[in-house]
């Protein structure tokens, strides 16, 4: 997926992932009121940051987000990651 990423980039351009931190897969059936099926995977933050970085992505910042009182716990943590498509040709870093 990230490849794909970085592929449709603009050299220089960004790109911001949400993901649910985590391990494991939850298969939902009903969502945003309509049947579906969908399975959610939660990932480690360690491990999406290397996929990122695998396919050539430059990571610009991480957060990591706890949930509030005001949400299920079952919602659990949300990683942010801002990262971006390096500028120099041939794939390298120029900025």
């Amino acid at each position: 997926m990230f490849d794909e990423c970085l592929r449709v980039l603009a050299p220089g351009g960004h790109m911001l992932l949400a993901f649910k931190v985590g391990d494991r897969r939850r298969q939902l059936d009903q969502a945003y009121g309509h049947e579906l099926s969908l399975d959610v995977y939660w990932m480690s933050p360690e491990r999406v940051s290397g996929l990122m970085s695998e396919a050539g992505l430059v990571m610009d910042a991480q957060m990591i987000r706890e949930p509030d009182e005001s949400e299920k716990p079952r919602q659990g943590r949300q990683g942010f990651f801002f990262a971006h498509k390096p500028k120099g040709p041939g794939g390298e870093a120029s900025d």
